[in-house]
């Protein structure tokens, strides 16, 4: 799959969740917002029936301390039958007590019902503001209670007595029913966050293939280049010493001779490093720790640049070791150098100045490989350790290798309980600084051995 498909893909994955994401919110919102005003609508009832219960509690202490008035018997049932001609038996009873208790001054008592219908509010945790409205016969409000509220949502009309009717407005605003479905909101939060997480983990997944899978091709493009160019020299040597051509001539004899160990010391070092890296990997990889003599090694290597490379090459060195002592195996020790000289003569123009410092601070050693060659970008600085990874720079200038020898160094180094940096400019030079613990004094040599 290319990586515009899978980036399209995932674009219109995120986009498809979102909208789902949006519209199930939208749905559970609207949801509880209806279930909501069914619960306003009946605790608004409630709160009637428990104004009206009140009411018939008053009428029936007043029939108590009555309860041998004669005029009360006389117009208790001045009723008005026409009005209850359409109700319910229970309805046309309730009614039918209601006018009775109006005909002794015991109405609808807005104070005592804008008490229970707060009291409900509160009992279900609704902080709204709401207007209870009591209204006569032809919708004209004769009382009111609340907040003035001019929209909202409007309960059911309730008749109370002789036409008149009760009904109020609450304003249900959208933060309170979001903090209403608090639970709701937060696992839909989660769920789409987890669900981002996993596309945006799978989409690292990806990447990290591709980029390994690039990686993986480069390197094998290379391994191949680089291999075959000493394969194909080492078969040309042993060809002519097959054909007995160069027998006869010792010094062509010589330099043939040394041409094929050369190439076959480059694919032994070349396998070293691969196998190295491999060790580390897998932690398997065996130091062989002793003193190290570092401007012996150091020296050794010069010569070695000195005679193969056909650049001009001029090498400084300062040591100031004191009688301090390193501890390293030397021959993942040489290799490392020899990785920072060669790269310092490959990636630098055909004159080639190398400075090469080695000093001790406490308990730490220093070693430092300066060049004025083409310099690092701060890009290609952040992936510089990386393994198979290679500067924009180099690859422009086609330099051949593998993109393994920092990563090698930086093993190694750290292999030993050290650290390796890097000091870069373009179009100046480069300095790795290795640095690696260090014993005190030559009194502890013994232990090393």
């Amino acid at each position: 799959m290319k990586l515009s498909t899978l980036l399209s893909i995932s674009a219109f994955a995120l986009l498809s969740l979102f909208s789902l994401q949006a519209f199930w919110l939208y749905y559970s919102y609207k949801q509880h917002s209806e279930k909501i005003k069914e619960t306003i609508n009946s605790i608004f009832t409630q709160t009637v029936e428990k104004e009206l219960d009140q009411r018939f509690l008053e009428f029936n202490n007043i029939l108590k301390e009555n309860l041998f008035d004669s005029n009360i018997r006389s117009t208790s049932f001045d009723i008005d039958y026409s009005s209850l001609e359409n109700q319910s038996v229970v309805s046309q009873q309730i009614d039918m007590f209601q006018q009775i208790m109006a005909t002794y001054n015991i109405n609808f008592n807005m104070v005592i019902g804008d008490s229970i219908f707060r009291s409900l509010f509160e009992l279900n945790h609704y902080p709204f503001n709401y207007q209870i409205n009591y209204i006569d016969s032809v919708g004209q409000i004769i009382n009111t209670s609340g907040y003035e509220i001019n929209n909202g949502f409007r309960t059911e009309v309730l008749p109370v007595i002789n036409g008149e009717k009760i009904y109020a407005v609450v304003d249900i605003t959208a933060p309170t029913v979001f903090r209403n479905m608090l639970y709701i909101l937060t696992i839909s939060i989660l769920i789409f966050f987890f669900i981002i997480a996993c596309i945006i983990y799978t989409m690292r997944v990806f990447f990290n293939q591709y980029h390994l899978n690039h990686l993986r091709d480069n390197f094998t493009h290379a391994l191949t280049h680089d291999m075959r160019t000493p394969l194909s020299t080492i078969h040309t040597v042993l060809n002519q010493f097959e054909k007995g051509i160069i027998n006869q001539n010792p010094e062509m004899y010589k330099k043939f001779c040394s041409i094929g160990i050369e190439q076959v010391i480059n694919l032994q070092n070349t396998v070293n490093q691969i196998l190295t890296l491999a060790y580390i990997e897998k932690k398997q990889l065996t130091l062989n720790k002793q003193a190290l003599n570092l401007p012996v090694m150091i020296k050794s290597l010069i010569d070695e640049f000195s005679i193969k490379t056909d650049k001009f090459v001029t090498f400084h060195t300062s040591y100031d070791l004191k009688n301090s002592i390193i501890c390293a195996d030397s021959f993942y020790m040489y290799n490392v150098i020899s990785n920072l000289i060669d790269n310092a003569i490959k990636y630098s123009n055909e004159s080639v100045e190398i400075f090469i410092d080695c000093t001790v601070g406490e308990k730490q050693a220093f070693i430092s490989v300066k060049d004025n060659g083409l310099g690092i970008s701060n890009n290609d600085q952040l992936k510089l350790f990386k393994r198979f990874e290679r500067g924009a720079e180099i690859k422009r200038k086609r330099v051949s290798g593998f993109g393994i020898g920092l990563n090698y160094v930086q093993q190694v180094v750290e292999a030993h309980g050290g650290t390796v940096a890097v000091i870069s400019q373009e179009k100046v030079g480069s300095e790795f600084i290795i640095t690696l613990p260090t014993l005190i004094n030559n009194k502890e040599e013994n232990i090393i051995n």
